[in-house]
């Protein structure tokens, strides 16, 4: 008897709806009106996050007819980890919330993890929206659909779920402390240098507004930065092809620093650094252009944004943490780079060549650094 066989190719269809700008969170009914229908929304929110804009969203989802379970969380990576996971399911379950319940987080990025994992493994998943407060969040970790707890490391458990709809409320950002507003900063410049020329001379010519807060300036940064991401994330959502590791421009280096820093280091300030570090890099091992680090370290001064690794730090213990790099593939590691400015590449290296060139550009960082 023969054997009968056949292969399907299964994608998921998904569609993230994402909104920029001074007010936007008041959107958030209209929205889940049109991306439902929903029969309830568990709105999910950071403790420390303002109070005032946590009611406009409860109202916008009552004004659409939904009734609204609310559930608070402290804010901070302690509250990624399974207790917390489990408590949420136990919450939403003890209501009977249904699979047609539209979840909402709002808060930092700690919070929106985690709220966004429960979300992806209740009812074997239900649709859920973010509403960003940091502007690290805003800019980078709102899109994308990654959601995880910590366990035995950092982000040990998870699932990739979109959240269906992102308000990015600019004008949330006018509430945060000038260096939490600052860090943020850095993956918009992240963005911009995987995106083209035509960001990043925008971004070079905005600096001083971006600074300033201006809401119509940070609206375009923001809707520019998340774009140039979800056009990457498109083409790779699980990273299974390669592409969206190219998003970890930088980040070599900055989990390295956070690491030997006892993460004490804004990820924002350490992503900096990490631009510049493995912008020198690139130049000894590709040839990008020296002119372009030097445009590149330019703009993140300008930006309020450190330019060099702190001068405490050995190079060669703090880049062990490589060794542990979630892109080390045995004896091997894949860091993502420039050729120029819009062209990013994976480059293949041999663990101790990496890391051979990793200290000598972070030594030519820090040398620039303190002229």
């Amino acid at each position: 008897m023969s054997l009968e066989r056949s292969r399907w190719r299964v994608e998921d269809s998904i569609e993230v709806e994402i909104v920029v700008g001074p007010g936007a969170r008041r959107e958030l009914g209209r929205l889940a009106r049109e991306a439902g229908p929903y029969s309830a929304a568990a709105l999910v929110a950071d403790g420390g996050a303002p109070r005032g804009p946590l009611r406009d969203l409860a109202e916008a989802l009552r004004a659409a007819g939904l009734p609204v379970y609310e559930k608070t969380l402290p804010g901070g990576e302690g509250v990624k980890n399974l207790e917390t996971l489990v408590g949420l399911w136990g919450w939403m379950a003890g209501h009977g919330l249904p699979r047609d319940t539209l979840l909402v987080a709002y808060g930092g990025g700690a919070v929106s993890d985690t709220a966004g994992f429960a979300a992806a493994t209740y009812m074997r998943g239900i649709d859920w929206a973010t509403v960003p407060t940091t502007l690290l969040s805003m800019a980078d970790a709102a899109v994308g659909g990654k959601t995880a707890v910590n366990l035995s490391a950092k982000n040990i458990v998870g699932a990739f779920h979109h959240p269906r709809i992102v308000l990015a409320d600019v004008e949330l950002a006018e509430t945060l402390p000038r260096e939490d507003y600052v860090s943020g900063l850095a993956e918009v410049v992240k963005h911009a240098l995987l995106e083209g020329r035509e960001f990043l001379d925008w971004l070079r010519r905005s600096a001083g507004r971006l600074l300033e807060r201006d809401l119509a300036v940070l609206t375009e940064a923001v809707r520019r930065s998340l774009d140039a991401k979800m056009r990457i994330v498109a083409r790779d959502y699980r990273e299974r092809k390669g592409d969206r590791m190219l998003l970890n421009l930088g980040h070599t280096v900055a989990h390295a620093l956070e690491k030997a820093t006892g993460y004490t280091m804004r990820h924002g300030h350490a992503v900096a650094v990490g631009l510049v570090v493995e912008g020198i890099a690139a130049s000894l091992k590709l040839g990008l252009p020296r002119e372009t680090v030097e445009e590149v370290r330019e703009l993140l001064a300008s930006l309020g944004l450190p330019i060099a690794p702190p001068r405490e730090l050995d190079p060669r213990s703090a880049l062990e943490a490589v060794k542990l790099d979630k892109k080390r593939r045995g004896g091997r590691i894949l860091v993502p780079m420039l050729r120029a400015v819009g062209d990013p590449v994976i480059v293949e290296m041999e663990l101790g060549e990496a890391l051979s060139l990793l200290e000598e550009a972070w030594r030519i960082a820090a040398g620039a650094g303190g002229e």
